[in-house]
């Protein structure tokens, strides 16, 4: 029993003579730059997702004003078929109306003549 504790005691004496690994200067360097680089990773990807998300919502935005401008004009030029179909069906009317008048006068004008 008393050998393993010298052997450990020992032991304990080389490794206090080495520096603990994990409370160098270097070591604590390196992981003060690993968090800064991954901290840094992180937030340009934060902004990246962000960038992203607003592109998106752009061109959801945008695809919604096409849509809108296309039905716009569909309604626009479906009100314009009508009132052209109105028009020639007024303009049709009135060739009738006219040539009913123009018939009219006629019968009217020859049966003055017979008289």
């Amino acid at each position: 029993m008393t050998s393993s504790v010298t052997s450990s005691s020992r032991k304990n004496q080389q490794v206090a003579c080495i520096p603990d690994a994990r409370g160098s200067d270097v070591v604590e360097e390196i992981q003060s730059q690993a968090t800064v680089q991954s901290a840094d990773a992180i937030w340009r990807l934060a902004i990246a997702k962000r960038c992203r998300l607003h592109k998106l919502i752009r061109q959801r935005f945008a695809l919604a004003l096409k849509i809108q401008q296309e039905d716009f004009a569909l309604f626009i030029s479906a009100d314009e078929a009508t009132v052209s179909s109105r028009n020639a069906k007024t303009s049709s009317r009135k060739k009738i109306q006219t040539q009913l008048m123009n018939q009219s006068q006629a019968t009217a004008a020859s049966s003055r003549e017979l008289i």
